[in-house]
C-alpha cells in the first residue's frame, strides 16, 4: 500500500512520521517536518528549525558532519480520491563541519527541464577525481546512481562514516524500513 492521505500534506506527514521513527533509532534525533502552502500541488519534507532548512549534526570518525535530507513531494489522486505520495525531487547531503559545500550530494529530479541532459539520479560533491594527470571535482559531473533511499544514506553514515547508531537494532530497523518502502509505500 503506497503512502496515502486525504490531502498531499497529510500523506507527506505520514511519510515524515515513518522516516522520523527510523532516524530516531539509527543516526539522529533531528526530525523531518512537512512544510508547504495549503492546496499547493507540492510540499516539502526536510529538517527545519525556526522556519529555515537545517542539517542534522552527526559525529563521524572523520569529524562532525551535517546531514541534510530534503524532498519535494507531490501526489497522484487515486480512484477513491486519496493522495498517493510521489517524490518530485530529493537532495541528501553530507557536509563536513566548516565546509562551504557538501562532500557528497545525492540528487533526483523527476522531470528535468528541456536541455538538462544529465542523469536524473546522480551523485556530486567536492571529492577530487583523478584521471591520469587531470583532477576534476566530482561536483563537475552528474555521476549516475539509481534511486537512493534515505535508509541507504543512514547505513552509509553508520557503517562507512562511523556514526554511532542510536539503538542496538539499527540494522534491523533500516532493513525493515527499506523493505516497507520498496514493497508497501511505492505504488
Amino acid at each position: 500500500m503506497p503512502i496515502l492521505g486525504r490531502t498531499l500534506r497529510e500523506a507527506a506527514r505520514t511519510f515524515c512520521n515513518e522516516i522520523n521513527r527510523v532516524l530516531a533509532k539509527t543516526a539522529t534525533q533531528t526530525r523531518l517536518v512537512e512544510f508547504g502552502k495549503p492546496d499547493a500541488p507540492t510540499t516539502y519534507v526536510g529538517f527545519r528549525q525556526a522556519g529555515q532548512p537545517v542539517e542534522a549534526f552527526l559525529r563521524t570518525r572523520y569529524g562532525p558532519m551535517g546531514l541534510y535530507i530534503g524532498q519535494l513531494c507531490g501526489s497522484v489522486l487515486t480512484p477513491d480520491n486519496q493522495h498517493r505520495l510521489i517524490t518530485v525531487e530529493y537532495r541528501y547531503t553530507l557536509t563536513p563541519e566548516g565546509a562551504e559545500d557538501p562532500l557528497f550530494r545525492w540528487e533526483y529530479i523527476r522531470s528535468p527541464q528541456p536541455g538538462d541532459l544529465w542523469c536524473r539520479h546522480h551523485l556530486q560533491g567536492t571529492v577530487p577525481i583523478s584521471i591520469g594527470e587531470i583532477t576534476v571535482p566530482l561536483k563537475d559531473w552528474h555521476l549516475p546512481t539509481g534511486y537512493v533511499a534515505i535508509e541507504d544514506i543512514l547505513r552509509f553514515c553508520i557503517v562507512d562514516l562511523g556514526v554511532p547508531p542510536l539503538s542496538d537494532d539499527w540494522d534491523r530497523v533500516l532493513r525493515e524500513s527499506y523493505q516497507l518502502f520498496r514493497t508497501e509505500f511505492v505504488g
